[in-house]
């Protein structure tokens, strides 16, 4: 069985962000993965931080002119 934790990487130990139940000296395998980045305060929905960093929703660049991916509601449903 696989369990996913949290840690920290410091001063050359690996330490759990909460407490983990194993026997003491049990052996066990560590797949490294960087974690995912906190969504930017005031940013919810993401759509900043995918501007800002991936580049593939810029804004629009003529007056009156959407952006499909974020209005997608608007265009499927109508501005419902």
């Amino acid at each position: 069985m696989s369990t996913v934790i949290r840690v920290v990487y410091e001063d050359g130990v690996f330490k759990p962000e909460e407490p983990v139940h194993l026997a003491d000296k049990s052996r066990v395998q560590i797949v490294i993965e960087p974690a995912a980045p906190a969504a930017p305060a005031g940013d919810p929905t993401g759509w900043k931080a995918m501007r800002e960093f991936i580049g593939l929703a810029g804004k629009p660049t003529t007056p009156g002119e959407t952006n499909d991916a974020e209005d997608h509601d608007t265009l499927l449903y109508g501005g419902r």
